[in-house]
């Protein structure tokens, strides 16, 4: 069992929202607060135990099996908080083909959102207007974003679940819990002509997006209650944490705090920490909390 610490990713669309579920009070704009993450180039630290200090990507290196993976695979899992104190990009990801043959990456993306506080104007950019690719393209050329770009209303509680060829993103005043698959092949469609700190217009990857874009795709908002929510890569749900949990899976669990605290060997595990359970472990804790449970499916 590992209590692991948090990262913190500053962004032009942040907030201080996030201190609330453990990010740095001395940042001003914390897009991103990774609560899980075992990645060469993001990685978690583990809190507890004979590991304490260490990166959880250089804990899981040494014995994936202990984790029920198999010997040289990438951890599966990122799971962060987000908060949109602006609209975030419109962004898209490739399928695991485009980002093998393109990227040199062994997948690319899917990712699910659980909506904490919907945005101010309750919906998120999501889908394609455009009703073929002739439309889409001509659109483009013509920077006509709005005739283009799609939305969905969603609610507090609301899951949504995007799929590789969806533009989608996130939009002011939301606060978002965030599972992917461990990977950032991401591709900017379009930023509102926004600039940096420096005055510089942040880059597109216009190309690529517009390569693997699928018009037709557009999520659904479904609500997040205690029903497993069961996709593809990874499954999510919501459950009430008091005096133990047991893992009876092959594969590691991580219990993400939502509200309450536990107590569990010497630490306050308070809201926004994760606690990674390996396979067939059971914990004893005190405390009780309301968490998210995932685990990956690949």
């Amino acid at each position: 069992m590992y209590i692991l610490s948090q990262v913190n990713k500053e962004t032009i669309w942040g907030s201080r929202e996030l201190i609330a579920y453990g990010a740095d009070p001395a940042l001003d704009k914390v897009g991103s607060l990774y609560t899980l993450a075992a990645n060469e180039e993001l990685s978690c630290k583990v809190l507890n135990g004979p590991n304490a200090g260490r990166r959880l990507y250089d804990v899981y290196r040494e014995n994936p099996q202990a984790f029920g993976m198999g010997a040289g695979e990438s951890f599966p899992l990122i799971i962060s908080f987000i908060s949109a104190g602006e609209d975030l990009s419109i962004q898209i990801h490739p399928d695991d083909a485009y980002a093998r043959r393109v990227e040199n990456k062994p997948f690319g993306k899917s990712e699910s959102w659980f909506f904490l506080r919907k945005p101010t104007s309750g919906a998120i950019a999501m889908g394609c207007k455009c009703k073929s690719r002739q439309e889409l393209e001509e659109k483009v050329e013509k920077g006509l974003w709005d005739q283009v770009v799609d939305h969905l209303a969603v609610q507090e509680d609301s899951y949504v679940y995007v799929t590789p060829g969806t533009l989608h993103a996130l939009t002011a005043g939301c606060i978002a819990y965030e599972i992917q698959q461990a990977t950032d092949v991401t591709y900017r469609f379009y930023d509102y002509d926004r600039v940096d700190s420096t005055g510089n217009k942040r880059p597109l990857q216009l190309k690529q997006a517009m390569d693997v874009v699928q018009v037709e795709k557009k999520s659904k908002a479904q609500r997040f209650g205690h029903t497993p929510h069961i996709e593809k890569e990874y499954a999510i749900e919501r459950v009430n944490l008091e005096g133990g949990y047991v893992n009876g899976l092959s594969r590691f669990v991580c219990l993400t705090l939502l509200q309450g605290e536990l107590y569990l060997e010497g630490h306050a595990v308070k809201k926004g920490t994760s606690v990674l359970v390996l396979p067939g472990e059971e914990i004893a804790f005190g405390g009780k909390a309301q968490a998210v449970c995932a685990f990956s499916r690949l």
